[in-house]
């Protein structure tokens, strides 16, 4: 096997590894889908951004099947083509789903060099046992014309935390038990008549004075970015360049045709 090899294995039904090996270096993206909420952090904070002859959606290196235009069972899937294994994702994700594992040990980068923030959170248990985390502040208004009871205990059905449920012709949401995640929003595209804004006012109480990196991130959580244009790939992504140059990595001219 030639060197440096980067491949997909999966370890049994629920656990994934995306691997990028090196000579004396070894980084795992582990996945565990029985972990996954479904909650679209790890799409909005990867650094690693496309924009396909100016499409609104932008693609990045992890994501859904249909965000990634893949086919597969999986709720979420990582292009090792793309991913730089920064650790982005892992550090945000709420379900505790995405580790990343260098050489062996549980570590992000990014975090130990001060360019991503430690942050306060809130760790919450659902009802199944599975422990979530809360790591935005905010508030999420949900507004229903729906008259069908059937069809709004489907849409409160959809909740990553079981946060929703329907009183009379109104869903309501136990604030205690929302993380203010991307799910609900996402998924009201389907029902005409209920519609959903979340607002993401800020991370919990962060340490430190991380970087640039940390900016263009924050950004995208909360929703600010403006329209992504014309990235056609890694190198043209300055947001992926920083990252890059953060984890003190170079791409060779042939790594980036790859």
């Amino acid at each position: 096997m030639s060197l440096p090899a980067k491949k997909a294995i999966e370890i049994d039904k629920n656990v994934t590894h995306y691997i990028y090996k090196m000579l004396n270096h070894e980084m795992i993206l582990k996945y565990d889908e029985s972990k996954c909420i479904e909650c679209g952090f790890c799409h909005r904070v990867c650094p690693v951004t496309i924009s396909i002859y100016d499409e609104p959606l932008k693609k990045t290196a992890i994501g859904t099947p249909e965000e990634m235009r893949v086919e597969s069972d999986k709720k979420i899937v990582v292009d090792v083509e793309k991913c730089i294994w920064c650790g982005s994702c892992t550090w945000i994700c709420p379900g505790y789903t995405l580790e990343l594992i260098i050489n062996g040990e549980n570590k992000i980068l990014l975090v130990e060099n001060g360019s991503l923030p430690e942050f306060e959170e809130e760790v919450r248990t659902l009802e199944n046992g599975q422990k979530v985390r809360k790591v935005v502040d905010g508030s999420i208004t949900i507004n229903c014309d729906e008259k069908d009871d059937k069809v709004i205990d489907a849409f409160a059905d959809e909740c990553a935390t079981g946060a929703m449920s329907r009183e009379g012709k109104e869903v309501v949401v136990d604030i205690d038990k929302c993380i203010l995640c991307f799910k609900c929003t996402e998924a009201s595209k389907n029902y005409e008549n209920i519609s959903v804004k979340v607002f993401r006012d800020r991370f919990k109480k962060v340490k430190g004075e991380p970087s640039s990196v940390w900016n263009a991130i924050n950004l995208r959580v909360l929703g600010k970015e403006g329209k992504i244009k014309g990235i056609m790939s890694r190198s043209q992504n300055k947001l992926a360049d920083s990252v890059m140059r953060l984890l003190g990595k170079e791409f060779s001219e042939e790594e980036e045709e790859t």
